[in-house]
């Protein structure tokens, strides 16, 4: 096997691919929008060109890894019904992936849902190197979530990811319809799609982006504060179930909008605290929160992971030296 795979990062806005090493560098990657809009099968060419561009220039590799956004079964390499993919008003239905991509770039293709690789990846070469209990929030289109506990990747039922995201946090909120179908998912308010939808109904400017909500924000806009007020709220609402019902030793978040946790990092610890604050009397309840410091990599770096080392079963007998 080469020690170089090609992986890919496939989410609702973007998708990634690069040439990634055996001790986690990037060495070569593209970042392009991803062709939701245009339908399945402008995404699955999306994915055949990229793919097809970097095996020309590595013959070596024979392995592809796919970090996805879900939901999905890694198992037999499907999508199913991916939340925020439904383009053209048609949805996806279920895809496999990794038996197309397989047949077209004649190369071994694991697929992973993009959270978890994400958790692999900090585990791997990030902020996890140290934690056998550690949870990822990946804050993009979605809210994805991605957990080891004692050292192992958690999977749900039917060999499932957990798609803790869609826990409902304001059930019947008219103002926040999720992608997948429901009102006052964690998603709903969270992802940093969500929130900008948000944002730009609140502050009656259909042009801003979360740059520039952030941008006022840190200039002192009183509405764009109280946006991420209102988010430091929802999210310690959010972690605190994460806690209860996971306890990681360490929270890192990942994804374009953790840029802006300096506006909403230190106030969700602070809530998280009082939400939390009988638990941590008998033990350490609360987490560290961090933010990423691969980059916004960490699906791709995940991606590579999981095609280094598939099939993985524990990230401890599993470690890279």
């Amino acid at each position: 096997m080469s020690h170089k795979v090609l992986s890919f990062d496939l989410g609702g806005t973007k998708v990634a691919a690069g040439i990634v090493n055996s001790t986690g560098k990037v060495l070569e990657e593209l970042r392009v929008p991803v062709s939701v809009h245009q339908g399945k099968q402008a995404v699955l060419q999306q994915l055949y060109l990229l793919g097809q561009k970097f095996l020309k220039q590595h013959r070596e590799i024979n392995r592809i890894g796919i970090a996805s956004a879900g939901p999905l079964d890694p198992e037999k390499g499907e999508l199913l019904e991916p939340t925020n993919f439904a383009g053209q008003g048609k949805p996806w239905g279920k895809v496999p992936l990794t038996h197309w991509m397989r047949k077209n770039l004649n190369c071994q293709v694991y697929l992973e849902n993009d959270a978890a690789a994400a958790a692999l990846a900090e585990h791997w070469v990030g902020s996890g190197k140290k934690y056998k209990n550690m949870m990822v929030l990946t804050l993009g289109t979605g809210l994805g979530t991605g957990i080891l506990v004692n050292g192992k990747l958690l999977r749900s039922g039917r060999n499932l990811h957990p798609e803790a995201g869609h826990m409902v946090i304001r059930l019947g909120d008219q103002s926040a319809p999720c992608g997948c179908g429901n009102l006052g998912c964690a998603e709903a308010y969270l992802s940093g799609k969500n929130f900008e939808q948000r944002a730009r109904i609140r502050l009656g400017r259909s042009d801003l982006i979360n740059k520039d909500i952030a941008n006022l924000a840190r200039r002192g806009h009183p509405e764009a504060l109280a946006l991420f007020e209102e988010y430091s709220e929802l999210m310690s609402i959010a972690v605190h179930n994460f806690v209860r019902l996971f306890n990681p030793e360490i929270l890192i978040f990942t994804g374009s909008f953790a840029n802006t946790a300096d506006l909403f990092l230190k106030n969700t610890e602070k809530k998280l605290k009082k939400l939390l604050a009988r638990q941590q009397t008998v033990m350490k309840a609360i987490p560290k929160l961090t933010v990423s410091k691969l980059k916004n990599n960490s699906g791709l770096i995940g991606g590579a992971y999981i095609a280094l080392h598939h099939p993985l079963h524990s990230v401890e007998r599993s470690q890279v030296k």
